[in-house]
This record gives structure tokens, C-alpha cells and sequence, in this order.
């Protein structure tokens, strides 16, 4: 999978170029740890070119929520649709994860 990463300091915009699924989710995650453990405290996953989550993308978000809260930073999800959007609120991610 292609990841547009842009770095400015401490944080990081990472834009999948395609839909996240199961034979991809485990590369957009590692990216995202790779850049936490790099120090960055804010990581912004622009999600402009992903139209559906599946349950392990769910899991992901989580798991990178707390591994980045537990060193002081934020997780934000840019760029989502309102079908993305209705299943944050469904879930109560949006209340761990930042959703513009």
C-alpha cells in the first residue's frame, strides 16, 4: 500500500492512497508506530481515500489511540465521510479518538 507521510516536527499526516483492509491494515499501522516511536506526538491519518471500516481497522484505531496517548500525544482521523463518521459516534471511538 502507497502512504503519502508528511512530517512537520512532532507531527505527521499519513494519507492512505487506497481503502484500508485486511490485507493492508497491518502496513498503515506499522507506519503509524514506526512515526510514534520517532517521537511524534500528534499523528493525523487523512482519510479522504477510504470509504468503509472493517472491525480490525476499528481495533487499529484503538490500539494506536493508546499507545500514542501513553506517551503524551493524539491521535486525529481527518477527511471522513459521514458513513466513517456515524460509525465513530456508534462505537464511542470519537471519544478517545480526535475526528475533524
Amino acid at each position: 500500500m502507497e502512504l503519502m507521510i508528511e512530517r512537520d516536527g512532532a507531527r505527521v499526516n499519513i494519507k492512505p492512497e487506497e481503502e484500508i483492509h485486511f490485507d493492508n491494515y497491518k502496513e498503515v499501522e506499522a507506519a503509524i508506530v514506526k512515526e510514534i516511536e520517532a517521537g511524534a506526538t500528534e499523528v493525523s491519518l487523512d482519510l479522504s481515500n477510504v470509504t468503509t471500516l472493517y472491525s480490525m481497522t476499528l481495533g487499529m484505531f484503538n490500539k494506536i489511540a493508546a499507545a500514542i496517548s501513553e506517551k503524551g500525544g493524539r491521535f486525529v482521523l481527518t477527511n471522513i465521510n459521514s458513513d466513517i463518521r456515524k460509525v465513530m459516534k456508534a462505537t464511542r471511538l470519537d471519544k478517545i479518538i480526535t475526528v475533524r
